[in-house]
């Protein structure tokens, strides 16, 4: 937070000629300009050096009236109820001036507002400008001047952030970013910095030379330590954002440990190479400030960037290893997430796999590097079963396997796994013959294996086509023999409750007049979260199970006696 008229101008900016003529054009026209742009393309240093400018040019042609500026850096310690107290400290007036006064103090003074970078504060700062805008567009509250005298303009607001503030009186400056070609010649050309330096310091502001709005990302990578570059490279291969765990288990290696690699996500956070899309708890430095938060933060590696720690991360022959990590670190997302859907509240396994789906989807469609890496991928799409099945998305599920299935052709226990999941899908698509043939496969396979649970829930599915044909005789036997199994692997796939369900829906169906058959234990929760359809139970608001829609497709009429899944 400062008036701009004693800072010292904003670092050299190039390539950007036109932006500043044009921006200072409207900005002399224009009360309320927004400059608009995409995460470190140059909004910042572009509306600084044309206030600066315009300082310079008082008096001139074309200048500013008045030519100063009072600016707030909205990441700087600044939140949602401090902005108008920052301002106005900005501006010489006590923390508590109303922004009506601040208005005609900055108007009458002919001072431009800049409210930099106020994404993380964009509801504040729309409606302290509409606050200033009431009172100080058009010069309403300019001083009587005498003969002579100059009358200095109404007030005027430069507004930095990603998305347009939404105000009537705004005017829309979008800043593209420009053209760099990565190993040879660039339209920019910025200072450089030792390469031994690392890309900020939770010490105090970046130098001017790490100013990476307003230069390539290609340049900002050269400015960076051996560890940042390497960290910032490895995270490339990350499409979605991400947290300090995954980035962790990307960029750690024997030459970077886990610690570093944290620590190099505060300073290239500070260096403005990440964006924060989520802050947590974690202090992370001067340029955040933190609120609490339930959620570790997380960071996201805007798409300039990515490009060139990608071609980085290719040049130093390092792509194949990183992908292999990120694939078994998704693996190991993966398989929480399937321990937390037999858990207590499956609310927690659908987050954590809808949180996270631009990781998995990526990892099950990055073509294998070789066979284990193969194997790996079909072992996410098995623990993600309950998604599939249970969550909306069985044609993800059933397309996913199906490519993993003919690329990963080695004969193993997960494989085995996969066919049987591939033909439960098929089965709850009413696929009956690609069904009956992945559950055939998968039964041999699990049987080769010695794997009595694959072999248990092949039984079930295979119940669940006898249903389908109205065999319940059929539906029977292979829904009690899944039913009566004892699982050793609990983890993945439905467990017993869920035969039992369809078993006591078979035995009700086929002797209507006599007993119904036991309900499942209560200890079994048979209600996986999905998005919609919502009903209550003691676990939180989910959805009717899988096995109930399951029951819903048979062939069977009446009513289903002591059962409550509605």
């Amino acid at each position: 937070m400062s008036a701009g008229a004693e800072e010292p101008p904003p670092p050299g900016i190039a390539g950007r000629t036109a932006e500043r003529s044009a921006l200072g054009g409207l900005l002399a026209r224009t009360p309320l300009v927004t400059v608009t742009g995409p995460a470190n393309v140059g909004k910042s240093t572009l509306a600084r050096a044309v206030l600066e400018g315009a300082a310079r040019d008082v008096g001139r042609s074309g200048g500013l009236p008045g030519g100063g500026f009072v600016r707030v850096g909205c990441r700087e310690d600044v939140d949602a109820a401090g902005v108008a107290a920052a301002l106005n400290r900005a501006a010489g007036l006590p923390y508590d001036t109303p922004p009506q006064t601040l208005a005609v103090h900055c108007a009458q003074r002919g001072l431009t507002v800049l409210l930099d970078d106020c994404d993380p504060v964009a509801g504040a700062c729309g409606w302290l400008v509409r606050q200033l805008l009431r009172v100080g567009v058009g010069g309403a509250f300019r001083p009587e001047a005498g003969a002579g005298a100059v009358v200095p303009a109404g007030l005027r607001i430069v507004v930095t952030a990603r998305q347009p503030l939404g105000l009537g009186a705004e005017r829309v400056f979008a800043v593209r970013p420009l053209p760099v070609a990565w190993g040879g010649s660039t339209a920019l050309s910025a200072p450089s910095a030792p390469s031994d330096m690392p890309c900020g310091s939770g010490d105090g502001p970046l130098p001017a030379s790490y100013d990476l709005a307003v230069r390539a990302p290609a340049a900002a990578l050269g400015a960076c330590s051996p560890a940042d570059r390497l960290v910032w490279a490895r995270l490339s291969v990350l499409p979605g954002d991400f947290d300090g765990w995954l980035a962790g288990c990307v960029a750690g290696r024997s030459d970077v440990s886990a610690q570093e690699a944290a620590a190099a996500l505060g300073r290239l956070l500070r260096a403005s190479v990440l964006a924060l899309v989520r802050v947590g708890g974690a202090d992370l430095g001067p340029a955040v400030t933190p609120f609490p938060s339930p959620h570790p933060p997380r960071y996201r590696l805007p798409a300039a960037a990515r490009a060139v720690g990608l071609a980085h991360l290719r040049a130093a022959g390092e792509e194949a290893a990183t992908l292999r990590a990120f694939r078994t670190a998704c693996a190991a997302l993966a398989a929480e997430a399937q321990i937390a859907w037999q858990g207590p509240d499956r609310r927690v396994a659908a987050h954590l796999a809808e949180t996270e789906r631009h990781h998995l989807r990526a990892s099950l469609t990055l073509p294998p590097q070789d066979a284990e890496d193969a194997l790996t991928a079909l072992d996410i799409a098995v623990s993600l079963w309950f998604r599939w099945a249970a969550c909306g998305r069985r044609d993800e599920g059933r397309a996913h396997l199906a490519r993993l299935l003919r690329q990963s052709r080695d004969d193993t226990a997960v494989r085995a796994r996969a066919l049987w999941l591939a033909g439960w899908l098929a089965a709850q698509d009413h696929a009956h013959r690609t069904a009956e043939s992945l559950l055939d496969r998968a039964g041999r396979a699990a049987a080769r294996h010695a794997d009595p649970d694959t072999l248990a829930r092949v039984a079930h599915a295979r119940g669940l086509l006898a249903l389908r044909r109205a065999d319940p005789r059929t539906a029977a036997v292979y829904l009690r023999r899944a039913a009566e199994h004892t699982y050793q692997d609990a983890w993945y796939g439905p467990g017993p409750a869920h035969s039992q369900v369809l078993l006591a829906v078979t035995l009700a169906a086929q002797e209507p007049t006599k007993a119904s058959a036991p309900a499942p234990s209560p200890t079994f929760d048979l209600a996986p979260v999905a998005a919609t359809g919502a009903t209550t139970t003691g676990h939180g608001t989910v959805t009717p199970s899988s096995a109930h829609d399951e029951a819903r497709g048979s062939p069977f009429s009446g009513t289903r006696r002591g059962l409550h899944l509605n």
